[in-house]
């Protein structure tokens, strides 16, 4: 491979004034002291649970994940995406970690942890490499490893990938300093090897060409801004050489990075787990990135009141993302302005800008506003820029230098105290978001994982009292469904239907919606005898229109309890839109033997009559339907439908009345009203027919050519025949874009009478 000749690093500019040439056995002692004190530190986690927040979708409930090392899982690891994204080392870790330890939490946690401290003591060789300022260094390490923001990319299982990405993040560097020192196609190879382990592990690492470049201009000045003073154009030109040729150099690893972008952005579309510009604005996005960017940087500061997801808020403020504006800008001018005497200051403040810039929200992926984890590499650079800072202001002042390395002794050691306090809110799920929802607002998820979490736990009297609040904030499914859980385990089988009904209905194309009914299948395996579970299934491939898989669990749900006339009812619906109507018949038959004076079962049992052309005996069933239940609204609309049907109008209209007298915003009931009195001759009362249609109109849920249809022939029996046409031309255009083209023929034949000043008068 031919590659571009590198600069040779300034020593000078590299040095370190404590430190020229840090020897291997100070490097040694000071990489294993990081990561005895960053194990000492993180020594909890090994007795930390699961958390019911990605460990189960990526590892517990995950079959390609939960198997160990298969080479089905392999394959899946290393040719799907199907989760979030093109990521196999992480997902091999994990098989790794089953193999190893099966399902018990502790072993994750202490690979999780292991992995963290590779990467702390690979930050350390690696900045103290291309450097060459040893005690610096080391700070900026220790603070990576120490931060409490960090703590959440430690101890969650399911951010593997983060402490893997990490690792192989400072490996790049620590390889590139290598490569820099003697150019070599061999040394490039392993900075690209690395890359690309890095980009296995986690995409977010695609910005480590833009930070070798701001490396190549601190601390390796293989790019130098032109002097200030004489021959300013000409240095520019310069500067401008260096850099394209920096930029050829790692062109390799920027197509790396385009692949991986694009790759990305489709596997997080495919998984529904980015929002598009309709959710979430482009405006919105861009005011709560400069908001998360001033987050971040008041949390390294000040690091509590950290929580596990910071949700999005429907309605932004305008004092963080305004100040934050301001506080980006005057830093970034600040540091443009010491880019000659302060070269560190630039090349941090861009690092902590550039890496943020995948997660930060311009695209926006999940429901956080800003995330913990996200700050795990872009904190380094701010690190970088404040230690090298503060070394500089020291200078050789020995009360300087003393009072600097107090300062640092008491950062770190408040570092540790918080992160060692951050640990205990993740000892299991209920601590983890009850945390969550008291630090802060509206986070609907946290009261949800509790209430799910509780429920588990058997305890749904206490469950109850999270999800309703979680609802409250954001009726989602997932909330929605673990309420209709906890009432079903409490007895409450109408109000659980009620509410599996819900969240399955609003659940279309949320990606969490298979996960909720196999876990309803796996409890009705383990449950034989729970018909109630059978129905709240049923229900939910019913939303799914999956009628016949909603019939046969309820086949078995009336093996169970033959006595269930609602699971009857529901099953003889379903085959009767499956097209197998004597089944459902038959099954309603049998019902009526059961409870011959059932209402619903006797108008089920009319409407399927009246469908297979046995109008007498339907209207018969109707009536005995109506004697068992008068006030039943619905059922007399459908006797009075069939009424009409079978031209009996005045029954059929005196039937509607009674109808709207028992509930008067029934508008199919004011639609029928309204056609009868506009179209029948001997009936006709304009505007009456007007009233009717205008309330149908104003009432139905949509605007149908159907429903357009009756309020011109209200209108032409009023005498509003030119607003009469110009209704049913609205209709007919309406039809044509539905493609309800059958529609088009009559509706034009009555548009010719309104044309002509005629009302339009139904064959009797």
């Amino acid at each position: 491979m031919e590659l571009p000749q590198a600069a040779r690093p300034n020593p000078h500019h590299l040095a370190a004034p404590e430190s020229p040439e840090p020897s291997t056995l100070l490097l040694g002692k000071i990489a294993t002291g990081l990561a005895l004190l960053t194990l000492l530190i993180f020594s909890p986690v090994v007795g930390l649970n699961w958390i019911n927040y990605d460990d189960d979708v990526f590892v517990t409930n995950n079959p390609k994940v939960a198997g160990g090392l298969t080479w089905e899982g392999i394959k899946w690891a290393f040719t799907s995406a199907d989760i979030d994204y093109w990521r196999p080392l992480s997902w091999l870790s994990h098989m790794l970690d089953i193999e190893l330890f099966g399902p018990v939490a502790a072993g994750h946690h202490l690979v999780n942890l292991l992995i963290h401290c590779a990467a702390v003591v690979m930050a350390f060789l690696a900045l103290s490499r291309i450097t060459r300022a040893v005690w610096p260094s080391a700070m900026v390490a220790a603070l990576f490893a120490w931060h409490p923001l960090h703590v959440e990319s430690v101890v969650w299982i399911a951010e593997r990938k983060d402490v893997l990405c990490g690792f192989f993040f400072f490996l790049t560097i620590w390889a590139y300093a290598r490569y820099v020192e003697s150019p070599s196609p061999r040394r490039y190879l392993t900075v690209f090897g690395a890359f690309i382990l890095g980009v296995m592990s986690k995409p977010m690492i695609i910005t480590m060409p833009c930070v070798l470049l701001l490396l190549d201009f601190w601390p390796l000045n293989r790019i130098s801004l032109p002097p200030i003073a004489s021959g300013w154009a000409a240095g520019w030109r310069e500067c401008a050489r260096q850099f394209w040729k920096m930029f050829a150099e790692k062109l390799p690893l920027f197509g790396v990075v385009l692949v991986m972008c694009f790759s990305t952005i489709y596997s997080q579309h495919q998984v529904g787990t980015m929002s598009d510009l309709s959710d979430t604005p482009l405006d919105y996005r861009v005011r709560n990135s400069l908001a998360a960017y001033g987050t971040y940087l008041w949390q390294t500061i000040w690091p509590t009141r950290l929580a596990v997801l910071y949700p999005l808020q429907q309605h932004q403020a305008l004092g963080p993302w305004v100040a934050s504006a301001l506080i980006l800008g005057v830093l970034s001018v600040t540091c443009l302005a010491c880019a000659r005497r302060l070269p560190f200051l630039l090349t941090g403040w861009l690092w902590y800008l550039g890496v943020l810039v995948p997660v930060v929200g311009f695209v926006q992926v999940g429901e956080q506003a800003h995330a913990d984890r996200y700050t795990y590499l872009p904190l380094v650079g701010i690190f970088c820029s404040l230690v090298w800072g503060a070394r500089y202001w020291a200078g050789d002042r020995a009360e300087r230098l003393q009072s600097l390395r107090v300062a640092a002794g008491v950062v770190l050691v408040s570092c540790a105290v918080l992160t060692r306090s951050q640990l205990a809110h993740w000892d299991n799920s209920i601590t983890l978001f009850t945390h969550a929802a008291k630090v802060t607002a509206n986070n609907a998820t946290a009261y949800n994982n509790v209430g799910a979490e509780l429920r588990i736990l058997n305890k749904p009297k206490e469950s109850i009292l999270w999800l309703e609040e979680s609802i409250r904030i954001a009726p989602r499914p997932n909330s929605l469904w673990n309420l209709g859980m906890s009432w079903h385990e409490l007895g409450d089988n109408p109000r659980a239907q009620l509410l599996v009904y819900r969240a399955f209905r609003e659940s279309s194309g949320n990606p969490s919606t298979p996960g909720l009914l196999a876990t309803m299948r796996t409890a009705a395996q383990s449950q034989p005898e729970n018909y109630e579970i059978r129905k709240l299934i049923a229900i939910a491939l019913s939303v799914r229109k999956d009628y016949e898989g909603a019939q046969q669990i309820l086949a078995e749900a009336i093996n169970v309890a033959p006595q269930d006339i609602p699971a009857r009812l529901d099953r003889a619906a379903y085959l009767a839109i499956l097209g197998r109507e004597t089944e459902a018949l038959s099954l309603l038959e049998e019902t009526l033997r059961m409870a011959p004076t059932n209402a619903p079962a006797l108008s089920n049992y009319a409407a399927l009559l009246a469908k297979r052309g046995r109008g007498q005996d339907a209207l018969a069933h109707y009536q005995t339907a109506l004697k068992a239940a008068p006030d039943n609204a619905d059922t007399r609309y459908n006797y009075a439908l069939l009424l009409l049907r079978s031209r009996r109008t005045a029954e059929a209209k005196a039937e509607f009345e009674t109808v709207l007298r028992r509930e008067i915003r029934h508008w199919r009931a004011l639609q029928q009203l309204a056609w009868i009195v506009a179209t029948q001759e001997k009936l006709r009362d304009g505007p009456a027919a007007l009233q009717f249609a205008t309330d149908a109109v104003q009432l139905a849920p949509e605007r149908t050519p159907e429903l357009l249809d009756v309020l011109a022939a209200a209108q032409a029996a009023a005498g509003h025949h030119r607003r009469a046409a110009a209704t049913l031309t609205e209709a007919i255009e309406l039809a044509r874009k539905k493609n309800q083209r059958s529609l088009e023929a009559p509706f034009l034949e009555r548009l010719k009478l309104y044309q002509a000043d005629r009302p339009f008068t139904a064959p009797e």
